[in-house]
């Protein structure tokens, strides 16, 4: 009866370390069905490993391009820049609609349609009407000067990233009557990577800056799932960063300007936000810097050394694109891109043999075939997913959270889970995804217009 007993309080508690761990890797995942023009779907989840957490995502739609702007952002050094990224540069690259892509020219203030944000957004009031003015300028100056620009996205892109890290850094600099603001000072020493993808139609543009990365998901004829990389870190390891920085600065700094595998010894990314430790003269950073206890590196001799020019790749979308991952390298530092997208693949796959099938108005024969044949095939080597939401299952999956069979996979993440954000920060990274489903009836229907 005791030993009954025993075993019944043992599974009691064993499933609520299970429903646990499940919440708290639940706790920030969202799902929002968008169905307009290519995107069908949009999953996304967050774990902390710092305290307070340093990565921030966003999703807008720009009304006066029909454009839908989805963004990761990974902080260092605080979360202060990011968070500031997160939902400041979308109206700068609101502002940057090329005429020929212009749908309705909205005022300033109405060209943005928030779809969600991990950041409340809050500003003080004088720094919110700071922002509101550099946007109201910028947007002005763009407009003036629209055919000085080459007329492509990819142009308009750099242009808007640069143009808003200026101005953050702007505000960060001394009032007329000396005054330091300090919280535009924290956000400007503060630093962010960022992998945005900006979806026109068919056309997909992912810019990066830093080590977050993109990844497409391509489906074969023969139903596998392929990596596409829409992204390139921006460290040590890419060759063509090394060799553009060391060119940009005297031989006599070639000891110093990389040294550890980081920049002047200290900075991992290569390009990033903010970050003004690395782009400021040094008499400027004792001024602003140096009393609110951020030191200039050492060997800061010919600045700026930090770029915020994003690189930018073009994708146009086909019906075999079935998704896109973007995510934050404490991702990429468990899960390589092969894995990740044949884990939502397997997922979709697992999650639609649940549904009845029923095809969508327009839906052509061959496309009833072929989904058909991803039920199939979903039926014979998926099961139900643990996670509805694609995002959370990825990130489950890089913590070991679902293999080993039922008790094991949940020791496991239960061993993660349990270490508190700040303490977690030895084991790992913040973890930050977003996954876009493609809408294939869009894609395989949609006539060609212009980029």
């Amino acid at each position: 009866m005791l030993k009954r007993k025993v075993i019944t309080e043992f599974r009691r508690h064993n499933r609520s370390s299970r429903w646990n761990a499940d919440a708290h890797l639940r706790a920030h995942e969202r799902s929002a069905n968008v169905e307009d023009d290519a995107i069908m779907r949009v999953d996304t989840c967050q774990l902390a490993a710092n305290n307070p957490i340093e990565d921030f995502y966003s999703a807008a739609k720009c009304l006066s391009s029909r454009a839908f702007l989805f963004g990761v952002f990974d902080g260092h050094g605080g979360q202060q820049c990011s968070r500031h990224i997160s939902t400041n540069l979308y109206p700068y690259l609101c502002a940057s609609v090329l005429k020929k892509h212009e749908v309705v020219d909205y005022p300033s203030d109405q060209r943005l349609e928030w779809l969600f944000s991990s950041s409340d957004g809050h500003l003080p009031n004088a720094f919110k009407g700071r922002e509101t003015q550099h946007i109201a300028e910028y947007h002005k100056q763009f407009k003036k000067n629209a055919n000085a620009y080459t007329g492509t996205v990819r142009e308009a892109l750099k242009l808007a990233f640069e143009t808003c890290d200026k101005d953050l850094a702007e505000n960060a600099l001394p009032s007329a009557k000396g005054v330091i603001d300090r919280h535009a000072a924290m956000v400007a020493a503060s630093g962010s990577c960022c992998t945005l993808a900006h979806i026109r139609s068919r056309h997909l543009h992912v810019a990066n800056l830093g080590d977050a990365a993109a990844v497409l998901g391509v489906v074969n004829p023969n139903g596998s799932v392929t990596a596409r990389q829409l992204s390139r870190a921006h460290c040590v390891d890419n060759a063509d960063e090394v060799h553009r920085i060391r060119i940009a600065h005297p031989a006599s700094e070639s000891q110093t300007v990389l040294r550890g595998g980081r920049l002047l010894g200290e900075l991992f990314p290569l390009r990033a936000f903010g970050d003004v430790r690395y782009k400021w003269p040094l008499d400027l950073q004792k001024v602003v810097l140096e009393p609110l206890g951020h030191p200039p590196p050492q060997h800061l001799f010919t600045p700026p050394y930090l770029s915020t020019s994003p690189e930018v790749f073009y994708h146009k979308l086909t019906p075999n694109d079935r998704f896109l991952v973007l995510a934050t390298d404490g991702l990429w530092e468990w899960l390589d891109p092969d894995t990740v997208v044949r884990l939502v693949h397997d997922h979709t796959l697992g999650t639609i043999t649940q549904q009845p099938y029923v095809p969508k108005s327009g839906t052509s024969l061959r496309q009833v075939r072929e989904q058909l044949k991803d039920r199939a095939r979903g039926e014979q080597k998926t099961k139900k997913p643990i996670d509805e939401n694609c995002a959370t299952h990825i990130i489950r999956h890089a913590l070991g959270g679902v293999s080993g069979g039922a008790t094991k996979q949940y020791e496991r993440l239960i061993d993660i889970l349990q270490v508190p954000p700040g303490r977690a920060r030895n084991y790992r990274d913040d973890i930050t995804v977003i996954v876009i489903h493609f809408n294939e009836t869009f894609l395989d229907g949609h006539e060609d217009d212009e980029e």
